[in-house]
């Protein structure tokens, strides 16, 4: 039976709080209906921003073009090998079949006769010699790969010396870059001297137009003290005529 909680009794309001089972499903779907929306919306711009990414990549590729090393490499040429005898047609033997089980209590099924022992001694003897080659063919193989290590040891060292000689022309490189870069900075170390010569210059220039403009100004001064006192003579002389003029007009 479904219950209804009445609220707002102190306000007399009519708000009713639906806690039956119906409303509380519907109200679970409405939020996981609007959380897959916004999970929708988050995954399309993933989405968006993953393609924006891989777009930005190929256009950055196409932009960018390696030159990468354009002598060859003598190594393009080598094939990978899964053959661990290195192409060598290794002989198999079974030895399996040469052995009974049991040495003590041999289970033999064929019998012999004396005729079968005697042609069976001559067999198992020939089959002792036949073991003695396979031991001599075998101690010859090992020969052989002990002298193909060699060569490969031979072979390795003088690709080690190859290198090293490529290794030595690359010093000789830099030595020589070196000193064509020894050369550019003595160019630059005098370059750099003959602006200290010029600055000198300018320096001396400089000071000279200093030099007469301060006897400029000092001829300049005494040439206004000059006039000065001329003019300070001249009206002494005026002052002077201009007196004696007065007494000898007073004496008449």
């Amino acid at each position: 039976m479904a219950t209804r909680t009445r609220k707002g009794g102190l306000t007399g309001s009519k708000r009713v709080e639906d806690n039956s089972p119906g409303s509380k499903a519907k109200q679970v779907l409405d939020n996981a209906l609007s959380a897959l929306g916004n999970v929708s919306a988050v995954a399309s711009t993933v989405t968006d921003v993953g393609a924006a990414i891989a777009k930005t990549a190929i256009d950055v590729t196409q932009i960018v073009t390696p030159g990468g090393y354009s002598k060859g490499f003598q190594s393009s040429t080598l094939t990978h090998k899964s053959d661990v005898y290195g192409g060598v047609a290794f002989p198999k033997q079974d030895f399996s079949g040469m052995l009974p089980g049991d040495l003590l209590n041999p289970q033999i099924e064929l019998q012999a006769t004396e005729e079968q022992l005697s042609s069976g001694l001559n067999h198992y003897a020939a089959g002792v010699r036949a073991q003695q080659l396979l031991s001599a063919g075998f101690k010859y193989i090992e020969e052989i790969g002990k002298t193909a290590q060699q060569h490969h040891k031979a072979e390795s060292s003088l690709i080690k010396a190859a290198t090293l000689g490529v290794k030595t022309q690359t010093e000789i490189i830099n030595f020589d870059i070196a000193n064509v870069e020894q050369d550019i900075n003595r160019e630059k170390l005098l370059q750099t001297d003959q602006k200290l010569v010029q600055a000198k210059i300018s320096t001396t220039h400089e000071h000279r137009v200093t030099e007469q403009l301060r006897l400029f100004y000092e001829a300049s001064e005494r040439k206004k003290d000059s006039q000065i006192k001329i003019l300070d003579l001249q009206n002494q002389e005026l002052m002077q005529k201009y007196l004696t003029d007065t007494i000898q007009g007073g004496n008449r």
